[in-house]
């Protein structure tokens, strides 16, 4: 573990213009424009921080990096053979080594899921099959407690739910168990049609079965017990299009020509029932119901009654931070896009980002943290503030390279010298 002196930042040069040819814009997008050249203005001026102290872990080139609770965790890259891999835990606080262990999966990638300071929760997808493993290791010694054969999604409550995924005759299933053994709680066979999960704070609390015949299921995410179950595909909604979870909302898409209906989740009482002939899927847009449409058209419906409350064929998709929802203004060949951040009751735009790669957070209540790269070497990072609609200038790191996540307060970066880098977000 190496300690790195940033120094003092100071006068930061405004950020690299875009490469991309100029366009002219829109009169709908002028609004969002002038606060793009405000928020330029902002990162020129801001007086960042003065001194930043950080650790520094070693990390092969093609190592996984990954964030488990309060343990940056290096994957071994694979090499001629998987299964000699090995997974050392770091702490965030201050790069110290705690455990180095075997990786006890020939997994290609891994992805964790966060369960607390219980355990550490890996899932990896096998590089010689098509299955997925989970396994749980102790965090403070990194010994195996448990291995499934399974996917893991979330939590559940406070077990773990995790799925397998059948082929052919076989049917894939759904499962919770408990964390500290690895012990099955519940477990369902799961449809030919669609499994869908509504994720809250705590992870996820509803699954709901989809069978392409017309039968609905809806589960307790923690207890497996069933809420409601209904036969909702009547002639006039097939051919089957799609389910989906949006707030208590169960929004199916249907039927020559498509048409949108909605459903109390836990009941599965119909609500409102809406004709949109080119409807490909539902998505939930903030507060609002959106559709997909075939030729790139969204429309926003009230959540109570279906009615139209604003359309649009500029936005290809976003997600909801904070009370706006989040959108490319178009997508650059490149790691970085260009951001604007949208009203959920009316698609007014609000105000930009600009261009930016955009990390974090890594929980519902954590910070989103921008990164691009700057003059003369490093990264510019900023934080992208949901409430002023604006990039807040944080730092600039003169020895990071990318690849960052964000872990609560710390920013987790490549190292130009190919190390992993850990720099404290200051507030």
């Amino acid at each position: 573990m190496t300690l790195i002196d940033l120094g003092e930042v100071r006068d930061v040069p405004p950020p690299e213009p875009s490469r991309r040819p100029p366009r002219r814009p829109s009169g709908r997008l002028l609004p969002c424009l002038a606060v793009l050249a405000f928020a330029l203005a902002t990162l020129t001026a801001a007086a960042l921080p003065a001194e930043r102290v950080a650790a520094a872990v070693p990390a092969p080139p093609g190592a996984g990096l990954l964030v488990a609770g309060d343990l940056l965790l290096v994957v071994d890259p694979i090499g001629e053979r998987p299964t000699a891999r090995t997974v050392t835990a770091y702490r965030l606080d201050g790069g110290e080594p705690l455990w180095r262990v075997p990786l006890p999966v020939d997994a290609g990638r891994l992805w964790s899921v966060p369960m607390g300071s219980d355990a550490v929760v890996l899932t990896g997808q096998e590089t010689d099959g098509p299955g997925t493993s989970t396994m749980a290791l102790d965090p403070a010694t990194g010994a195996l407690r448990w291995r499934i054969p399974a996917g893991a999604v979330d939590r559940a409550g406070d077990g773990l739910l995790v799925q397998t995924f059948g082929s052919g005759a076989d049917r894939g299933t759904v499962q919770v168990v408990d964390p500290c053994c690895g012990t099955l709680r519940w477990r369902v066979a799961t449809p030919a049609g669609e499994v869908s999960f509504r994720s809250a704070d705590e992870g996820v609390d509803r699954v709901v079965f989809s069978d392409p015949g017309g039968r609905v299921e809806v589960r307790d995410a923690a207890s497996g017990a069933v809420l409601a179950a209904a036969d909702l595909w009547s002639p006039e909604d097939r051919p089957y299009g799609s389910t989906q979870v949006i707030g208590d909302l169960l929004v199916t898409v249907g039927g020559t020509p498509p048409t949108v209906t909605a459903y109390g989740l836990d009941r599965l009482d119909r609500r409102w029932r809406v004709p949109i002939g080119d409807a490909r899927y539902a998505t939930p847009c903030g507060p609002l119901v959106c559709v997909q449409s075939e030729g790139g058209r969204l429309r926003a419906l009230d959540p109570a009654t279906g009615t139209p409350r604003w359309t649009e064929d500029r936005w290809d998709g976003f997600w909801q931070v904070g009370g706006v929802l989040v959108t490319d203004l178009d997508r650059p060949a490149g790691p970085s896009a260009e951001y604007v951040l949208l009203d959920p009751a009316t698609g007014r735009v609000l105000g930009s980002w600009g261009q930016w790669e955009i990390t974090g957070p890594d929980d519902p209540g954590g910070r989103l943290v921008g990164t691009r790269p700057y003059p003369g070497g490093g990264l510019l990072v900023a934080e992208l503030d949901t409430t002023t609609h604006r990039a807040r200038p944080l730092d600039v790191l003169r020895e990071a390279a990318g690849e960052c996540q964000v872990a609560r307060d710390r920013l987790v970066c490549r190292r130009i010298d190919g190390a992993v880098g850990l720099w404290r977000l200051p507030r």
